[in-house]
């Protein structure tokens, strides 16, 4: 009768301690997997709120760049002052109006085009009143040419051209020229087809 008692007795122990321990391994598990702890949280903000700083940073520097090479595509679109009425769409700086025209023409075609805009070739009267040109990418026929009686350079309006002016870089076979960037002109042959630019003063 003892010995039966004793085997029910143990076995009501077993029994009894088996479901706590499966509460107790339920508990840990759910301590384990279920709410994250605050540091893991923390981190995740901190993480998420980095890449989103940098994604920003990286917009607002290509926005930045785009618009800077923008810009230095395209410096003649100045306007520094209002310096009195220009014709639509040509530039107004300083004391003068300018165009720049993007079919390749002669040096007298040229010429003609300018005329009929009532303008006339660039002419480069003084660096530092028309700074904005040694930005200026690219070759246009200028208002520069040789006199074929002596062989000087003048302007056409006839002035005498002066090395203060302009550097000029002289090619062989070339009594026109073209303006290149930073106030430097190259001889060029009048009959060869170039850009130009055409100006006027305002009045």
């Amino acid at each position: 009768m003892r010995e039966s008692h004793n085997y029910k007795l143990k076995l009501g122990n077993r029994s009894t301690s088996v479901p706590g321990q499966k509460k107790r391994s339920t508990l840990v598990a759910n301590t384990s997997g279920g709410n994250p702890s605050p540091f893991v949280v923390a981190r995740s903000v901190a993480l998420a709120m980095g890449i989103h700083f940098i994604v920003m940073v990286m917009i607002c520097s290509t926005i930045i760049i785009i618009n800077s090479l923008s810009n230095e595509a395209a410096p003649i679109s100045l306007n520094e002052t209002y310096c009195g009425p220009c014709p639509q769409n040509w530039i107004c700086y300083r004391n003068n109006c300018y165009q720049f025209f993007s079919e390749k023409k002669s040096w007298l075609q040229s010429q003609a085009s300018c005329m009929s805009h009532n303008s006339s070739l660039l002419k480069i009267y003084s660096k530092e009143e028309q700074d904005f040109l040694k930005l200026v990418k690219s070759y246009h026929w200028m208002g520069l040419i040789q006199n074929p009686a002596n062989g000087s350079w003048q302007w056409e309006d006839g002035s005498i051209f002066s090395p203060s002016q302009l550097t000029l870089v002289e090619m062989e076979n070339g009594t026109c020229v073209v303006y290149g960037s930073n106030f430097k002109g190259y001889t060029e042959n009048c009959s060869t087809p170039n850009t130009y630019i055409c100006m006027h003063g305002t009045v």
